[in-house]
């Protein structure tokens, strides 16, 4: 199982967005940015982080692949 500690909580003033950056535990050259709730606060910052982990999960199992298509 693998452990993604936050390292950044980052709010964007002007355009009203929050986000959070992560590292591996294992492998801190694999790196992860989600936004979520404008305004999260370092108090929420773990559920805020479950919730936008869990919502990128969700969105990648549903996802599909595809090669792009070649012109000419």
């Amino acid at each position: 199982m693998s452990t993604l500690v936050v390292t950044h909580l980052n709010h964007d003033l002007q355009n009203r967005r929050s986000y959070l950056n992560f590292v591996w535990s294992d492998d801190p050259a694999k790196r992860l940015g989600l936004e979520v709730p404008y305004g999260t606060t370092l108090d929420d910052a773990e559920r805020a982080a479950n919730i936008a982990v869990q919502s990128l999960s969700d969105e990648l199992v549903a996802a599909t692949i595809e090669l792009p298509q070649q012109k000419g």
